[in-house]
């Protein structure tokens, strides 16, 4: 029996069909459906078991799961921000010059929550390809992981089936993590990297978009030696490899985000989400967007390239 609908506000269906058991999947029959839905969800290749990620983007409890979401706290002070932004002025000659301006706001403190970061899996099940959530354990404490990743199903695909997850034949090969896409070797300045990022920022707003060209641009100039352009749940975020300097600039098309420079081993940091990247603690820097963030990023290259010289 399956569950179909846009949401459900509750588990009562779910604990109902699963009866007695305390362990279940969540899982969509793949045979016979259009294979741009894959795509949709940031599949980009063919659907191998053991593949696995987190989903696009393509409404909102994708969107939450993806991105987590923030609150903005009326209830406390307004405190000064840094806001980037593409504007104009005019000179003493009336001449008009545009570019990249920051303002100083005051604006109400913003309260991050994290993203679940919950993926979906290549699942075969009795010799039929399905997706599948991971393990949910029916228990009153996992109430909300639940309803989430009932709901995230439902979203994705309009429908679910329930699996005893201790009986079916989920163990099957390594699974290989989809989560970022990592471009041929040779170093990467913007005439070369300028078209992944106009692919990914075809959607926003011009003035948006020139926004992020500059700071992508100014990454750039230093020539990284590959890039990586995040894919599912990771679309919109890049990561620049100066492999040399062993350092990893994350950057993002979201423009209220911060620059993170990590060093170690990427294919580790590869294997992170998001919330992990971030809250590891192994950044070595984090850059805001104000006027100093392009001379703040410069001085870290320079400093690690002299430290290495």
């Amino acid at each position: 029996m399956q569950i179909k609908g846009k949401s459900i506000r509750n588990l009562n269906a779910v604990l109902k069909l699963a009866g007695s058991l305390k362990e279940i999947k969540l899982a969509f029959k793949v045979e016979g459906e259009d294979p741009s839905m894959w795509e949709k969800l940031g599949f980009r290749h063919n659907l191998d078991v053991g593949h696995y990620l987190i989903p696009s983007v393509i409404g909102k409890i994708t969107g939450f799961n993806a991105r987590g979401n923030e609150i903005v706290r009326k209830d406390l002070p307004k405190q000064p921000e840094p806001v980037t932004f593409w504007g104009e002025s005019r000179d003493w000659h009336g001449g008009i010059h545009s570019g990249i301006r920051v303002r100083t706001m005051q604006m109400y403190p913003r309260e991050q929550v994290p993203a679940p970061s919950e993926s979906i899996y290549i699942t075969d099940i009795e010799g039929t390809k399905y997706i599948t959530t991971s393990v949910l354990n029916l228990v009153e404490t996992d109430e909300v992981r639940n309803l989430h990743l009932c709901n995230l199903m439902l979203e994705c695909f309009g429908e679910f089936q329930i699996y005893d997850s201790n009986k079916d034949s989920l163990v099957g090969p390594k699974l290989k993590k989809l989560q970022w896409e990592i471009l041929p070797r040779g170093e990467y300045p913007w005439s070369r990297s300028k078209s992944f990022i106009d692919a990914a920022t075809s959607y926003l707003e011009p003035k948006d978009k020139k926004v992020i060209d500059y700071r992508m641009k100014e990454i750039a100039k230093y020539h990284p030696d590959f890039l990586a352009t995040g894919t599912g749940g990771f679309n919109g975020y890049f990561v620049y490899g100066f492999e040399e300097l062993d350092i990893y600039i994350l950057e993002s098309i979201y423009l209220d985000n911060a620059t993170y420079i990590f060093g170690g081993d990427w294919e580790v940091l590869s294997q992170l989400t998001k919330n992990e990247i971030i809250q590891s603690g192994s950044a070595k820097a984090r850059l805001v967007h104000d006027r100093q963030w392009a001379y703040s990023l410069r001085g870290m290259i320079f400093r690690i390239k002299s430290e290495i010289h």
